[in-house]
């Protein structure tokens, strides 16, 4: 069983980032939409089925 480790806002400020914060900042949208198209798990949608979908929110008041 895993055991939840809870932090203060404190603790979490003066956690050192594991982000390769470079890396972050070079990241082109190019890059990123390469990167989507090659992930078998992420749909392409067309335009028609984006808009289509409805937010979260919208589904859950329509029941």
């Amino acid at each position: 069983m895993n055991k939840i480790k809870r932090y203060t806002s404190n603790e979490i400020d003066k956690m050192k980032s594991k982000s390769d914060q470079k890396k972050f900042d070079d990241t082109t949208e190019k890059d990123i939409l390469e990167q989507s198209l090659a992930d078998p798990d992420t749909p392409i949608l067309t335009q028609k089925e984006l808009r289509e979908m409805k937010l979260a929110k919208d589904r859950k008041n329509e029941k």
